[in-house]
């Protein structure tokens, strides 16, 4: 799965997965299912009840006109076939997106989806490194997974054997839980792949706070003692 680095304005470098093209037209099929199922209903419900054009032109049409604009607006980028998939669309500099984004990639749809049959948007999630359509590109968003595809555990941290003849440097490491070293690892690894002054500050935050935990004086070098930590917990819970 491709991945996107994305700086925000405080120059912090988060990584998301980027929706595949199979996420994206899952998801679109969704919302169509949605559309055609409210659609039905507030038909049948006029017929039975209304009779009404004014009603059908004014009420009825726009949930297929402004079906997705309206839910990405009021639900965070996320349409009820989105939120299925575990996908959300967000600006490029990490912002949540605004109504005039939105706005941006509603109208391309009409070039993405509907007058090339969804064509021209397959193609161009598919090749572009980020998975775009045309309508990211102009708005500048992209869509993502909130849910990642792989969940990391520390078995695929450190391959031990055994614990056997190992002498832990701290063995007070016991105390902390598989979440709290899983976010030991991403700070180290963040750090490591873009050593700014704000992952910079990560470490030495973390490193603080472990130390104190642990009931030990901070160590000068940050950054190796968080790396002892992790494989002191690793091989000892093995």
């Amino acid at each position: 799965m491709p991945h996107i680095d994305i700086q925000t304005t405080q120059n912090v470098v988060i990584e998301y997965e980027a929706a595949s093209l199979r996420d994206r037209i899952v998801a679109f099929f969704l919302d169509l299912f949605v559309m055609g199922a409210s659609f039905s209903i507030f038909v049948l419900v006029n017929e039975l009840f209304f009779k009404s054009g004014t009603l059908f032109y004014f009420f009825i049409a726009p949930i297929f006109i402004f079906y997705s604009l309206v839910s990405e607006v009021f639900n965070n980028g996320r349409s009820i076939g989105k939120l299925a998939l575990g996908t959300q669309v967000i600006r490029f500099d990490g912002q949540e997106a605004r109504l005039n984004d939105y706005l941006t990639r509603w109208v391309f749809r009409t070039v993405d989806i509907i007058l090339s049959f969804g064509g021209l948007a397959s193609i161009m999630i598919s090749v572009t490194k980020n998975n775009q359509r045309l309508g990211d590109f102009v708005a500048n968003t992209v869509v993502i997974k909130t849910k990642p595809t792989y969940t990391v555990t520390l078995e695929n941290v450190l391959k031990k054997k055994s614990a056997e003849g190992y002498e832990p440097s701290y063995p007070q490491v016991m105390q902390f839980s598989e979440d709290q070293m899983l976010v030991l690892k991403s700070t180290i690894d963040r750090y490591q792949k873009y050593p700014n002054e704000s992952h910079t500050e990560a470490v030495l935050l973390l490193a603080s706070r472990l130390a104190v935990s642990m009931g030990i004086p901070v160590p000068k070098k940050k950054l190796d003692f968080l790396k002892q930590v992790l494989k002191d917990y690793v091989i000892l819970t093995r």
